[in-house]
């Protein structure tokens, strides 16, 4: 099979590589569709604490099973068209005994712990039988479209967190794919005023055009802080979701809250420079509250995967298409900002 190797900062090999054996306990599957996250950029970029080199990254995958082993767990058939759940909990750490499996202190990930559907074909291992979530493919569903699933599902669990609600103005700034999900998850839970924010009018174009934003500022033309002031009447947003790698996204987001708002602080940071510099006060007399958003659970995937299905989501998101072995060409357009969501397919060369 082909695959696209992970050799070191910034450095990949595409090529010919022993199509891996199905295990007597687990399954193996063509890889039909993988996303290309902003993870997989800044692993690809700045490198990562779990990733070894080579290696195969890749974890918004959808596939077909081509051959189930033996003793596999589960009622899988071959011809079962699957979406994958990344991640797998150990079920024994403090976190997975009291509900917090997303948060599990021994997480083990496709794509970076597990090989990963940056490959023609991939491995699923018992283990992820076992602990993770295979979804068969929702009928009428695309697999370019259910990869974006994995990110849905994260989305879902930051506005759980959040507690966006009816009525409410909530404030995103940035707009790439996790952007635009959070427009659509705020609009499904009552949000009745949604502003979108960036600094580059062509990432701000496509928002227009794959969201559910109400209102849309350019932050290189104006002031957005002001802005955001002015569309509320000067009391400030309801909550903000900082959707940016950037620092000063989180600063100003805290001057657009009203009195008592929320702020998630959904986008990491250059893990060299992720310092905040808040103003404390501002916390303080407004009684404002910050919240990390990271990972989601199992069942935050499911229902990502239930609303794609449902048509209730918009998941018209995908802008590019490109064989496996153009990944970096896909990092370009992204980093550009001429490409909103990038699905890579192994099997076209």
């Amino acid at each position: 099979m082909k695959a696209l190797f992970l050799t070191g900062k910034s450095q990949v090999e595409y090529r010919e590589t022993p199509t891996p054996a199905c295990p007597e306990d687990g399954l193996l599957l063509i890889v039909e569709a993988v996303g290309l996250c902003g993870s997989d950029i800044r692993t690809y970029t700045h490198g990562h604490s779990q990733v070894s080199y080579p290696c195969i990254l890749g974890h918004e995958n959808a596939g077909v099973v081509v051959a189930v082993g033996a003793n596999a767990p589960g009622n899988y058939k071959i011809g079962d068209a699957l979406v994958v759940h990344p991640a797998v909990p150990c079920g024994t750490c403090y976190y997975c005994r009291n509900g917090m499996e997303s948060i599990c202190e021994n997480l083990i990930v496709v794509g970076s712990g597990i090989p990963g559907g940056f490959a023609q074909y991939m491995v699923i291992p018992k283990l992820l039988l076992e602990k993770g979530t295979l979804i068969r493919m929702p009928e009428g569903i695309s697999f370019d479209r259910i990869v974006i699933a994995e990110l849905l599902g994260s989305v879902i669990r930051a506005q759980k967190q959040l507690d966006i609600g009816l009525g409410e103005t909530v404030v995103i700034i940035g707009t790439g794919p996790i952007g635009c999900l959070h427009s659509e998850i705020a609009r499904l839970r009552g949000a009745s005023r949604i502003i979108l924010i960036n600094h580059s009018a062509g990432r701000l174009e496509l928002a227009r055009n794959h969201s559910s934003g109400t209102h849309f500022i350019n932050s290189s033309e104006e002031d957005p802080v002001k802005k955001v002031l002015e569309l509320t009447d000067g009391r400030g947003a309801d909550a903000v979701i900082s959707a940016s790698p950037s620092t000063e996204a989180v600063a100003q987001g805290l001057k657009m809250l009203r009195k008592e708002g929320r702020l998630s602080v959904f986008g990491g940071f250059n893990k060299e420079a992720p310092e905040l510099h808040l103003d404390g006060n501002l916390i303080h007399y407004r009684r404002l509250s910050i919240i990390g958003a990271y990972s989601y659970s199992a069942a935050d995937f499911e229902q990502g995967v239930k609303l794609i299905a449902e048509g209730r989501i918009n998941t018209d998101l995908v802008t590019h298409h490109l064989p496996l072995k153009e990944m970096e060409k896909g990092v370009e357009l992204i980093q550009s900002g001429k490409a909103l969501k990038v699905v890579l397919l192994p099997q076209e060369e």
